[in-house]
């Protein structure tokens, strides 16, 4: 995928602003909080969504009537003659997103091909932060191999909601009368089948993840070093089940929560499940939560992101746009030009507020930040 051009207005502190990409490297520089991540996220955004918020209203850079409106202009590999128009419009409650005026989920019938891989400072927190993160990490990777994912998700944690609604309501009388039994196991039965299909939606990628990440990191240290990943179930601890037998998985799903139930209507909430499951990142046998330096958690997260690059590509003979968002300053002069290096035939767009950061990257095209205002230069 290249995005060729770009025209956005009122998104975040943007109220007007256009601009013409280079198919390779793009650069955009300024002091901070100056408009480059807002740039990187109304780019995010009209692909597939923002990287910081999933509210709409926190994208808008005026009040209850101001709407944000993004264009983008791009061609895909298959087609590279054919200019394709991607609208975004932002209000307060939605966005609305429409390819060549078509309804932007049928329109991804014909484009599935269409992926941003971000690079931010916040991937640095993937290897010792919350758990939420490192979940989002494997249904992202799933989702861009396999659009069903997405809904298969989005089936768990509404039948997650509603279970624990009902377990909330059941704190003020712990007891379990056969009417709270029944409702609880309709919701226990919805989860198990929601939860069985997002955990083999996980695993089935988790391995080419793992793999990948793994040699990344062996190239970007040059020490010697093994990262080795373990995904850790909360309902399937036997190492020996077989995850191809779905009936199975849904059986012990069932049984497990049943084990939890006493337990679950005293917490209010639901205790075990695919919502509560992490992975564990070890160097050389040691938790990297433990153990690892601050060199070693960002070989981490850069590993991640581009084995994340290299599986869309070989899944769909595409190339992913890259946001590298103020990361280049996190990192060290060859950690720099490894990323740099095995990025090469994607289209790149990067933010930082050094210029140092930048050498190397050729006769580059750039914009400086000022504002929420852009004024382009180059980068020799």
């Amino acid at each position: 995928m290249i995005i060729k051009a770009l025209s956005v207005k009122n998104f975040r502190n943007i109220k007007n602003a256009d601009f013409l990409f280079s198919p390779k490297t793009n650069i955009i520089s300024g002091n901070n909080a100056q408009g480059k991540t807002n740039l990187m996220e109304a780019v995010a955004c009209a692909v597939e969504k923002s990287f910081r918020t999933n509210k709409a209203a926190d994208m808008l850079s005026g009040g209850e009537n101001f709407k944000g409106e993004i264009t983008a202009e791009f061609s895909v590999d298959d087609y590279p003659d054919k200019i394709n128009t991607l609208c975004c419009s932002v209000t307060q409650k939605k966005i609305i997103r429409k390819i060549n005026g078509v309804n932007f989920k049928d329109a991804m019938r014909l484009y599935p091909k269409l992926k941003i891989i971000v690079f931010i400072p916040e991937d640095l927190y993937l290897v010792k932060g919350n758990p939420d993160g490192r979940r989002a990490l494997l249904d992202d990777t799933a989702d861009m191999m396999n659009k069903v994912h997405h809904s298969v998700v989005g089936n768990y944690y509404r039948a997650l909601k509603q279970k624990n609604t009902f377990l909330s309501s059941c704190r003020q009388n712990v007891s379990l009368d056969s009417s709270k039994k029944i409702q609880i196991a309709v919701w226990n039965e919805e989860l198990a089948k929601a939860g069985v299909n997002v955990l083999c939606g996980r695993l089935k990628y988790f391995d080419t993840l793992s793999r990948y990440s793994c040699e990344y990191y062996s190239e970007l240290n040059n020490k010697g070093e093994a990262l080795a990943m373990k995904y850790n179930h909360t309902i399937f601890n036997d190492s020996s089940i077989d995850f191809s037998d779905t009936d199975k998985l849904l059986q012990i799903y069932l049984e497990k929560s049943e084990q939890y139930l006493q337990r679950e209507i005293i917490a209010g909430h639901t205790l075990i499940g695919v919502h509560r499951d992490d992975v564990s990142f070890f160097i050389d046998g040691n938790s990297a939560r433990d153990f690892a330096s601050q060199g070693q958690i960002r070989s981490i997260a850069v590993a991640l992101r581009l084995a994340q690059a290299k599986m869309f590509s070989e899944k769909w003979n595409e190339q992913p746009v890259i946001i590298l968002d103020d990361v280049l300053s996190e990192l060290d002069e060859y950690r720099r030009e490894f990323i740099l290096q095995h990025i090469v035939n994607s289209q790149v767009f990067i933010t930082g507020c050094n210029r140092n950061d930048f050498e190397g990257l050729g006769n580059s095209p750039g914009w400086i930040a000022d504002n929420g205002s852009f004024t382009e230069c180059s980068y020799i």
